[in-house]
C-alpha cells in the first residue's frame, strides 16, 4: 500500500511540474508574439541611441581592431564648389537613424546642414560629424520623430547637453529636439543665449532647470520662436 501511495505522489508530482512548464511557456509565447501597442517615445528614444551607440564595422590591423561606424547612404547633397558640400536633404535614404558622413560621395567635406534638409523624414536619431560647422534649428524643422541628437566626438563648433544641441563652449542652446519626451531639460551652466526657434517645435516640455539665480536668468538672451519655453515652469538652483 505505501509503494501504491508514493508511486501515487510521484506521477502527481510530475503532473504538476509539466502543467507549470506548458503555463510559462505559454505565457513566454504570448509576451513574444504580442503584437499590441505601438512602442512609446522613450522606447523610440532609447532605440535610437542604442542604434547610434552601435558600432557594427570592426576591422582588423596590426593585432588591433579599428571600428568604422557605418555612415547613413542615399543622403542628398549640395556641393559648394570648393571642396565643400552641405547636407540637403533624405534623398533615397529611408533610415530613422542616421549618421551623417564627414565626406559625401562625391568627396566633398560636409560642413553644413541646410535649412529644412530632413523636414518630413522619419528620423527619430541622428549623429552630427565633426566637419559639420554651419545649422541652426531650422535644419531639423518639420522632424517631430527626433528624440535623439548626438554630435560627433572632435566637432570644434557643437556639442550636446541634456539630449539638447549647444555651440561647443555651451553658451548658445542652438536646438531641443522635437520629440524629446522627457518632461524635464536641464541647462548648460555656460548658457548665455538661446537660439530663434530652438524650442519651436518642443511639446512634452514641462520644467526647465536654470543652475543659476533668476537675476542671472533675465541676463540670457532668448530668440524668437520660443513659445514653449516660457510656457514651461522654472527652477532656480543646482
Amino acid at each position: 500500500m505505501k509503494i501504491w501511495k508514493t508511486v501515487g505522489c510521484l506521477v502527481l508530482l510530475c503532473v504538476i511540474i509539466g502543467g507549470c512548464v506548458v503555463i510559462g511557456t505559454e505565457a513566454q509565447d504570448t509576451e513574444v508574439n504580442d503584437p499590441s501597442g505601438a512602442p512609446s517615445e522613450q522606447e523610440e528614444q532609447l532605440e535610437g541611441e542604442n542604434e547610434l551607440n552601435a558600432a557594427p564595422n570592426e576591422e582588423e590591423t596590426g593585432g588591433s581592431v579599428v571600428v568604422a561606424p557605418t555612415y547613413s547612404e542615399g543622403l542628398a547633397f549640395r556641393s559648394n564648389g570648393d571642396g565643400t558640400c552641405a547636407l540637403a536633404g533624405v534623398g533615397s535614404c529611408t533610415s530613422s537613424c542616421i549618421l551623417i558622413p564627414p565626406t559625401s560621395p562625391a568627396g566633398d567635406t560636409v560642413t553644413e546642414i541646410l535649412p529644412y534638409a530632413l523636414q518630413g523624414s522619419i528620423i527619430g536619431a541622428i549623429e552630427i560629424p565633426t566637419t559639420v560647422k554651419t545649422l541652426s534649428a531650422a535644419s531639423f524643422a518639420g522632424c517631430p520623430r527626433l528624440s535623439y541628437l548626438r554630435v560627433a566626438t572632435g566637432n570644434e563648433w557643437y556639442s550636446e547637453y541634456d539630449g539638447v544641441l549647444y555651440s561647443a563652449d555651451g553658451s548658445t542652446l542652438v536646438y531641443c529636439p522635437a520629440g524629446r519626451s522627457a518632461a524635464e531639460l536641464k541647462l548648460h551652466t555656460s548658457l548665455r543665449r538661446i537660439a530663434a526657434a530652438a524650442f519651436g517645435e518642443c511639446t512634452a516640455l514641462k520644467t526647465i532647470v536654470f543652475q543659476g539665480t533668476t537675476a542671472a536668468w533675465h541676463g540670457v538672451i532668448v530668440g524668437d520662436g520660443n513659445e514653449a519655453l516660457y510656457a514651461a515652469s522654472f527652477r532656480f538652483g543646482s
